[in-house]
């Protein structure tokens, strides 16, 4: 058995911005081919679960089966259990085999409001890039992001040259229970 992704693509989902997520993942996918010789580069974004599949097994398989962990880092990146769930996975990956460098985070917003543990690291800034509009595709802004992601791409190329082998006992640190909706009057 051995690594299925090179990268686990993290993000909090929102509909008004899963494009800009997904303009920026091909982006880094683009980058890094190339900086990694022109080898096919597999990165896994949740969208990738299929219609009838658990998606909570097939995200921790491709968690355990992942070499590094590209986070997009927002305050409601840190609300979301399962994002920090997948954060916390490599960070205990990291600290099982003694070195840091399995996760690459860019700032999408914010920063004052991200735990202590994650204001700690080293980010790529792209607050200045972040959009909600289709037409910023076709901006000067986005071929400046591109140019950043260029940048970023050669770090996570870093990164995976030093990534360990393959371990089929990676831990999993599992996201809270989801908690079934309260029925009645709100608690005062």
């Amino acid at each position: 058995m051995d690594y299925k992704h090179d990268i686990f693509f993290s993000y909090k989902r929102d509909p008004l911005t899963l494009d800009w997520h997904r303009w920026v993942k091909d982006r880094i996918v683009l980058w890094l081919k190339q900086e990694m010789g022109g080898r096919k580069i597999d990165c896994f974004m949740d969208e990738q679960i299929h219609v009838g599949e658990h998606w909570p097994e097939s995200l921790q398989s491709a968690l355990r089966h992942s070499r590094c962990l590209v986070t997009v880092w927002s305050p409601e990146y840190f609300q979301s259990a399962w994002c920090v769930s997948e954060w916390k996975t490599f960070l205990e990956r990291e600290r099982m085999i003694q070195q840091q460098g399995l996760i690459a985070p860019l700032q999408y917003h914010d920063g004052d409001h991200f735990p202590v543990e994650a204001r700690l690291v080293q980010w790529t800034d792209v607050r200045s890039f972040t959009s909600s509009a289709p037409a910023f595709y076709n901006t000067v802004r986005a071929m400046e992001l591109e140019d950043k992601l260029k940048l970023f791409a050669s770090d996570v190329a870093r990164l995976l040259q030093s990534t360990p082998a393959f371990d089929p006992a990676w831990p999993i640190i599992p996201a809270p229970a989801l908690q079934p909706p309260s029925i009645g009057l709100p608690r005062l």
